[in-house]
């Protein structure tokens, strides 16, 4: 299992274990005063669970915090392996009347050996869900840094990263903002102990693990043009784009054809776009580079200001819909990830408030009206094979992901798990023809991004058509709100 896996047990699939992970994270550092809502720390994160979130529901960020080479890994909701398929077994139908038979006679060895040899679906795994790379910010390597602080504010869903070298202080703010689709980032410089503005100078990179192609130009862009993998046996179908601007610099921008560098600037305003070609799970013509061209175009007038005012009010007009008090306790003082390890929730209430603040704070950020539902991980996957894929478990765990959302008031971060049913029952009624020759529809323990709605993995864990009737729970939950 990978180290991050074993770090956070069987859940890191769910959102509520991706906030554990964060909050918990070593440190060895000076105790400041935080901010209520805030996780914070004295240290970059150290691997992939320890970086801080951003999204929008559609993309997602996961910032590293570092101080020479800034990591911030993309992901965008519709980018995954393969493309559209049909996973039903032409044998199934046949096999099942003895299936049948078998378990009515108590012969279950036998019934799941034939189940695994006629009744599987083809191929026997779904779609993995797949990161976009990462953008890269590099400047100097500082070694001498102090008054290092690294943050996400669950009120306003801003991750901040501020460090003094020497007698300037480099500031980082990112935000994923849903009513513009991008990601926003300012770089900017300050002296020490004043406002008064510094200089700084960096260097712009994007890096993938995919199949594609990097380029920059001397406008102020760097794109990305990639397209996914294929898994067993499907074949890769999308492609995809990334494309960072430069929007706003008061420096000198220049591009070398796969970087772009950032020179003698006081502040710098970064857009971050990206798409697919998927439209939906039976049509993957989509056009990435004119999505993106046309998110940047609306986005590219407006200052990194108004983008923020902007991004902070649509949040607030969900997050603030609750709020949950438990009280406070002096540990309240102490970095996040200190404050974990050195207090129990008896003594420190507010932590619990925070945790459940946090969770919030992750399904809004991961799954808003139009975007595709919250997978294993949310939003936020690193590499092209994550933990069991980052897909759809849904004999259990896409539906935790959904468990807040009515009982806190967000029942419009659940409208893509309500599109996600709705693809099932159309992709699920072919399947329950296919293998069961019954009308209606069926989903067995996982899905993807293709809606597939076959058992996968084994016998003894896939042969579960209960998939369908158990998130069709959520539908009633809804409904009684």
């Amino acid at each position: 299992m990978p180290q991050h896996s074993r770090l956070l047990g069987p859940f890191i699939q769910s959102t509520f274990a991706l906030a554990l992970a964060v909050m918990a994270i070593t440190s060895a550092h000076a105790e400041t005063p935080a901010v209520p809502r805030t996780l914070w720390y004295r240290q970059p994160a150290a691997q992939w669970v320890e970086a801080l979130p951003v999204g929008n529901g559609r993309l997602g960020a996961m910032i590293f915090g570092g101080i020479g080479l800034e990591r911030i890994q993309l992901n965008e909701d519709t980018l995954w392996g393969g493309s559209p398929y049909d996973p039903s077994n032409p044998e199934a139908r046949a096999a099942l009347p003895e299936i049948r038979r078998l378990i009515a006679a108590g012969d279950y060895a036998a019934a799941q050996k034939l189940v695994q040899a006629k009744f599987m679906a083809r191929p026997m795994v779904q779609a993995p869900y797949q990161t976009v790379g990462d953008l890269l910010i590099s400047s100097v390597n500082h070694e001498a840094v102090q008054n290092y602080r690294r943050e996400l504010n669950l009120d306003t869903a801003v991750a901040r990263t501020e460090f003094q070298v020497g007698g300037t202080v480099l500031v980082r703010e990112c935000f994923a903002i849903a009513v513009d689709q991008v990601i926003a980032i300012r770089l900017s410089a300050h002296e020490a102990g004043s406002e008064r503005p510094a200089r700084f100078s960096t260097t712009l990179g994007l890096q993938t693990p995919q199949r594609g192609r990097i380029t920059s130009d001397p406008a102020g862009e760097l794109v990305l043009n990639g397209s996914n993998t294929g898994f067993a046996g499907v074949p890769a179908g999308l492609t995809f784009e990334a494309r960072v601007r430069v929007a706003a610099c008061d420096g000198n921008v220049s591009a070398d054809g796969t970087q772009l560098h950032i020179d003698n600037a006081n502040s710098a305003m970064i857009l971050v776009a990206a798409a697919t070609s998927y439209r939906r799970y039976d049509d993957v013509s989509g056009d990435p580079t004119a999505a993106n061209l046309r998110t940047l175009a609306a986005a590219q007038g407006k200052t990194f200001e108004a983008l923020r005012a902007a991004h902070v009010a649509d949040y607030q007009r969900l997050f603030h819909r609750v709020t949950l008090d438990l009280g406070h306790s002096e540990a309240e003082t102490l970095p996040t990830d200190l404050r974990v390890r050195a207090t129990a929730l008896d003594r420190d209430p507010a932590l619990a408030a925070l945790y459940f603040d946090y969770a919030r704070y992750l399904l809004i950020s991961c799954s808003r009206p139009g975007s595709q539902p919250a997978n294993l991980q949310g939003l936020w996957a690193d590499g092209t094979w994550p933990p069991w894929g980052g897909k759809y478990t849904i004999n259990i765990n896409t539906e935790m992901n959904y468990w807040p959302a009515e009982v806190t008031n967000l029942a419009e971060c659940a409208e893509p798990l309500f599109g996600l049913i709705e693809d099932l029952s159309h992709t699920g009624a072919k399947l329950a023809q296919d293998h069961y020759g019954a009308g209606g529809w069926v989903a067995h323990h996982n899905t993807d991004l293709w809606r597939a709605t076959g058992p996968i993995d084994g016998a003894f864990w896939g042969m579960w058509p209960c998939g369908g009737a158990w998130l069709c729970l959520h539908l009633w939950e809804h409904y009684r709100f």
